[in-house]
């Protein structure tokens, strides 16, 4: 990656940084755009370059979440399932949210679940990366799967994530959720 390229990932992350920090403290609806901006030091346009709207202003790395997803899939390891190489992201994503961090997460997961707007983004964002995941397991699976099966199975994969997190030890939980999704509910 280039200086130039660097350099407008570190503005897109502050500006982001910025933005969710101020929503945290006094809300959403109390937050202007212009306010980000000029506590991110850029301009009202510049911010507007780099997030289309105010609620993307919180979600800065979605575009990365969805192609690590689609990655995961594409890039297994030889012989490695479809479901082994998720697990795998799934996990490696919960190691990155140190212990320290998983209280910030909570505190960022409260604001997006409290205000209508970031939900429905967040919402919004899932069922995105939802189908590109759907699509790449569809493409990639050893036997045919249908769009349906397809699709299903990017959703648990998906919810299995988010349920993980809230989770005492996300890790486990996320373990067991994903054997529940590769051997059945027997019940």
């Amino acid at each position: 990656m280039g200086l130039r390229e660097q350099k407008k990932k570190q503005t897109r992350k502050a500006i982001s940084d910025m933005a969710t920090l101020l929503f945290i403290e006094r809300g959403y609806h109390n937050v202007t755009t212009a306010e980000i901006a000029e506590r991110a030091q850029v301009s009202v346009p510049t911010l507007f370059n780099y997030f289309p709207t105010k609620e993307s202003l919180v979600f800065d790395e979605d575009s990365e979440m969805e192609q690590n997803l689609v990655n995961a899939v594409l890039n297994r390891k030889k012989g490695q399932s479809i479901l082994d190489a998720l697990l795998d992201l799934g996990l490696e994503n919960i190691d990155l949210i140190s212990k320290e961090h998983k209280k910030q997460y909570a505190v960022f997961m409260n604001l997006v679940e409290s205000t209508p707007e970031l939900s429905l983004y967040s919402k919004q964002m899932w069922m995105r990366h939802e189908k590109s995941l759907s699509k790449v397991i569809q493409k990639e699976a050893k036997k045919k799967v249908s769009a349906l099966e397809a699709e299903s199975v990017a959703r648990f994969v998906l919810d299995s994530y988010y349920r993980a997190m809230g989770e005492a030890n996300p890790k486990s939980a996320l373990k067991i959720l994903f054997a529940l999704l590769k051997e059945g509910w027997r019940q």
